[in-house]
């Protein structure tokens, strides 16, 4: 026989992202989630310039379309298999 009980757990939730880029915050919508943006994670290997180090970078759209301009090969884009209607 299983007994349960009802305990309150700490999760944490995201409610803040500023950009590395331009250091803006990244908004909110009407409904209160974050606006999308792009984070990066990086666990560096042995030898490189920043052996075993972890490196976090976020961007706002803004700075994401014009860091991807400079690019010499653009990013894969794949469009959604879904239409809006």
């Amino acid at each position: 026989m299983k007994t349960f009980e009802n305990r309150q757990t700490m999760v944490p939730e995201l409610t803040a992202v500023r950009c590395n880029l331009c250091g803006r915050d990244v908004e909110k919508n009407s409904v209160g989630y974050l606006e999308d943006h792009v984070s990066l994670t990086k666990m560096w290997g042995y030898h490189s310039p920043y052996d075993g180090e972890a490196h976090e970078i976020d961007l706002c759209v803004d700075c994401y379309k014009g860091w991807t301009k400079q690019f010499e090969i653009p990013p894969l884009v794949q469009a959604p298999d879904y239409v809006w209607e």
